[in-house]
């Protein structure tokens, strides 16, 4: 899955809520970053401020979550 739109686009308490939830199920390998960000580029720092002010993630999880998830589905 990828958090592309509703790292920004819903309430930040909704989204810190449904983001734990999949990270305490096991699957933050799983999750990927996507800005989804053809028309409101100015929107992307808001989605990796969002990340990063997940005091819930480890910093390896949010690296995961930022490039080596992705990473390793395009097998980079």
């Amino acid at each position: 899955m990828d958090v592309s739109y509703i790292d920004w686009g819903i309430a930040p308490k909704e989204f810190h809520r449904y983001l734990k939830r999949i990270i305490d199920a096991g699957f933050c390998d799983r999750v990927m970053f996507g800005s989804d960000q053809m028309k409101w580029p100015d929107a992307i720092p808001y989605s990796i401020k969002a990340l990063r002010l997940a005091d819930y993630l480890s910093g390896g999880q949010k690296q995961d979550i930022l490039l080596n998830n992705t990473a390793k589905f395009l097998r980079l």
